[in-house]
């Protein structure tokens, strides 16, 4: 019983940190929409998707499109889910 009520917390739990209906395919335009990250405002063309291990979400490896203070063109970046958005989303 313990078990079973153990394994069903941590399945509530993990749905609401997999509330994304964001989820880029390789080849999408993408941005980085994280303020406090030092990559924020890199945009670029999405290479990979990743799962994280025990269905935590997903991370998404760009090829950066944009210069920045931490970051220029052709540089290959991996993020979480959460702090990308579409690139035609407003900053």
């Amino acid at each position: 019983m313990i078990k079973t009520l153990k394994s069903y917390i941590r399945e509530v739990l993990l749905e609401n940190f997999q509330s994304h209906t964001f989820e880029p395919e390789i080849g999408a335009a993408i941005v980085n929409v994280n303020t406090n990250c030092k990559h924020y405002g890199s945009e670029g063309e999405v290479t990979a998707v990743s799962e994280l291990p025990g269905d935590a979400g997903k991370t998404i490896t760009y090829r950066v499109t944009n210069a920045g203070p931490t970051y220029e063109p052709g540089d290959e970046l991996e993020k979480t889910l959460d702090q990308l958005a579409p690139a035609n989303r407003q900053l």
